[in-house]
């Protein structure tokens, strides 16, 4: 089934925003596609042993032939579900891109109103460098391309959302955060959490937390503290959450502010 997903933008100096069609593949397990009511094609699953489709009792002929070709069968089968087992697992420790969950909310609560479009930014291997640079760690793997929100009000652009994935005590902490133009350079509007598997849930989605981020800029200190400079933690055992986001935070600024604020 094909579904499009239109992207609006335009091309920057320093990332290449592009317009992209999705496809969404179809994909079945042989055993349950080839199913039916009162019949089963066993040829098609690697089996010699079943009857006709149709006939009941009757057997399908036997030979070393169709043997070997059931066992290489359920060899592939398995390989390629172990390969595919891999990539999820992959994917899961280096997903560090996520989607927009609830636009109209988030727009509606931090603009008041508005419209958004949705860009994608390649990530040169010379912009990952100095992105790394200033973070002081390297992009993830799949960072290869950022994905962000310009908001409108008519025909005014209002701010800039985007969104990320941070690595948790419990999982995976989603992040959006909301940018717009300060007076040397773009600070942060608002910061909210869509998504976590945290114990400390409320305390990191609370005002007292999330409300720190307020007005901070790339260059202001994100590390947080148990009660000094940078940002308090969201609660006592919530550092590493409470890192994640922050990291999440200032990662999206730096980002957005090598791609030329676009």
């Amino acid at each position: 089934m094909l579904s499009h997903n239109w992207l609006f933008g335009s091309r920057k100096a320093k990332g290449q925003v592009r317009h992209v069609a999705t496809a969404e593949p179809v994909s079945a397990d042989c055993a349950d596609s080839t199913e039916r009511v009162g019949e089963r094609s066993s040829l098609e699953c690697g089996s010699n042993a079943a009857a006709f489709p149709g006939k009941a009792g009757a057997a399908l002929p036997h030979s070393k032939a169709l043997d070997a070709q059931a066992g290489t069968a359920r060899t592939i089968s398995v390989m390629s579900r172990a390969v595919l087992l891999a990539l999820v697992l992959a994917g899961s420790t280096l997903a560090s891109l996520c989607v927009w969950r609830q636009p109209d909310a988030d727009i509606s609560g931090i603009f008041g109103s508005g419209s958004y479009k949705t860009v994608f930014a390649d990530i040169t291997d010379s912009l990952s460098q100095r992105i790394g640079k200033r973070l002081g760690f390297p992009l993830d793997a799949d960072e290869t391309q950022f994905k962000y929100f310009p908001v409108y009000k008519g025909t005014k652009r209002v701010g800039t959302v985007m969104t990320h994935a941070g690595k948790g005590q419990f999982g995976a902490i989603e992040v959006v955060v909301a940018v717009v133009a300060g007076d040397s350079g773009p600070v942060i509007k608002e910061v909210r959490i869509q998504r976590d598997r945290e114990k400390a849930k409320a305390a990191l989605r609370g005002k007292e937390f999330l409300g720190q981020f307020k007005g901070m800029a790339a260059s202001d200190e994100f590390r947080v503290t148990g009660d000094g400079p940078g940002i308090r933690t969201a609660v006592k055992g919530a550092e590493k959450a409470s890192q994640a986001v922050a990291t999440a935070a200032r990662k999206l600024l730096i980002v957005y502010d090598e791609l030329g604020r676009p």
